[in-house]
């Protein structure tokens, strides 16, 4: 393992970048347990943006399967850095990480968020070490790696649905409203086929909620080649496997989201798949009003729920047999 005692930008860049959703725990768990650990040590201080960088880097490793205690270790650290640094003034008016939002399609971040050196990727734009490094950008960071390892567990995060979802909710609205603006057994097809092999939580929710939203459509008479049920049944199966059940299920009689209204279920099963879309949805429940009196009471994770999604999953199976 490298040691990371005296740790330099160049040489902890390294050592994250090889942690991935791949990773075996015994590698990365050290990893990302020593990153946290500096970081919850800490987490208004100088370095902070060092360690949030860190965990970052290594999200797309606490999003799938980490050790419990590493996942645990990571959210603390992260959200004690949102309260230390996300409430500091600034003089300005936006943050990078708002702008690389748009790239967060799959929700793991690939790039450089500009942490550890305080400059961006050539081609990323002219923009100063002082923006970069700005503690409400580093507390920007920190709500984006939160929200993709446990989503709807952090307020703030900025409106901002990747522009495909964009069209994507465009698409399937069509298609579920029965006026489709291309080949709906094609967009369908695709559509089932696009999980990824290790999705984020909002990944896979959102993949469940579309395949149920759209299901409707592939059984009836408006399709007539079988190939496109049996391909989201094959989706389906596959979204299922990867499901954790572990955990008992902690929403109340009622309290997951009713899926009756395919356009409104469509458009929330790709909001669910990127922390920008997830925050639209936030904002419809008034999470980011100051006045707590606007915000409703709403269990948005339940959207994220396994055993929500084991029972969508079974009713979707049950409209395309």
């Amino acid at each position: 393992m490298i040691n990371t005692t005296e740790p330099t930008p160049d040489r902890l860049a390294e050592a994250w970048r090889r942690v991935s959703d791949t990773s075996p725990a015994d590698e990365a768990d050290p990893l990302v347990l020593d990153c946290a650990r500096r970081l919850a040590a800490d987490p208004g201080g100088e370095r902070a943006h060092v360690w949030v960088a860190g965990l970052v880097a290594m999200s797309g490793y606490l999003a799938w399967r980490p050790g419990r205690e590493a996942e645990r270790t990571a959210l603390d650290a992260l959200r004690a850095a949102v309260q230390e640094l996300g409430g500091r003034p600034c003089p300005h008016d936006d943050h990078p990480y708002e702008a690389e939002m748009r790239a967060l399609e799959d929700e793991i971040w690939q790039g450089d968020t500009g942490l550890l050196t305080g400059e961006l990727a050539a081609g990323d734009g002219d923009v100063d070490a002082e923006r970069i490094l700005c503690p409400r950008n580093v507390a920007g960071w920190a709500r984006l790696a939160v929200d993709v390892i446990a989503p709807f567990t952090v307020r703030r995060v900025p409106v901002g649905a990747p522009e495909h979802h964009r069209s994507a909710i465009s698409t399937f609205s069509g298609i579920v409203n029965d006026y489709p603006y291309g080949d709906p057994a094609e967009d369908l097809i695709d559509e089932a086929g696009s999980l990824p092999a290790r999705p984020t939580r909002g990944v896979l929710a959102g993949y469940l909620v579309t395949m149920n939203a759209t299901c409707w459509y592939a059984a009836s008479e408006r399709i007539t080649d079988r190939s496109v049920p049996d391909a989201m049944i094959k989706g389906v199966e596959a979204a299922v496997a990867l499901l954790g059940d572990d955990d008992p299920c902690a929403h109340a009689p009622g309290e997951h989201p009713s899926t009756n209204d395919p356009d409104h279920t469509s458009r929330v099963g790709y909001l669910l798949r990127s922390p920008g879309g997830r925050a639209e949805i936030s904002e419809d429940y008034g999470w980011d009003s100051e006045d707590e009196e606007d915000q409703e009471d709403e269990p948005l994770d339940a959207w994220v729920c396994p055993a929500f999604l084991h029972e969508l999953a079974a009713e979707t199976l049950v409209a395309l047999d």
